[in-house]
């Protein structure tokens, strides 16, 4: 059921991300509001793929130099109109991280953040991929309202579109 609860969380931001790569739109893409903190863009690399590669991080636990090169490589072939599929891309690959991984798992396995910090699997996919998504998702969703994006409401950042 924890399990099944997790994985729930993360597909959900997904929608979500989907959802708002609906209104991005050429214009957004090189917007920050300071020039220290991400672009549009920049943030919509990251997004489409954190999810995934802190599953895998925890998982896999295979992530070096060359690996996240070729990650980074990845992400910077990211345009707006392939965000979607590689939102999707990463849903499949969330499922399927999480299919490999059992509720004892969950709550026994321990694993590293990337600072380092220790914890148990269910407690750091809570605290890395899943806060990471929400997080960053709210940001995308004000970097649009701060462009210009008037049109957007609550319901963009927090309702999942059905159908």
């Amino acid at each position: 059921m924890y399990k099944q609860h997790l994985t729930d969380n993360l597909l959900r931001e997904i929608d979500l991300l989907k959802n708002l790569a609906t209104h991005i739109e050429a214009d957004d893409l090189e917007f920050r509001p300071n020039e220290k903190v991400r672009s549009t863009h920049e943030l919509m690399m990251y997004v489409s793929g954190i999810g995934a590669t802190m599953l895998r991080w925890f998982i896999k636990n295979d992530l070096n130099p060359e690996e996240w090169e070729k990650i980074r490589a990845y992400r910077k072939t990211l345009t707006i109109e392939n965000f979607a599929e590689r939102l999707e891309e990463q849903r499949k690959e969330i499922i399927a991280y999480m299919d490999g991984i059992s509720e004892d798992d969950l709550i026994n396995k321990k694993v590293l953040l990337p600072n380092k910090e220790e914890m148990v699997l269910g407690a750091a996919i809570i605290n890395a991929p899943i806060k990471w998504l929400a997080t960053y998702r709210m940001q995308l969703f004000l970097y649009l309202k701060m462009n210009g994006k008037t049109h957007l409401g609550t319901k963009e950042a927090w309702t999942v579109a059905l159908g």
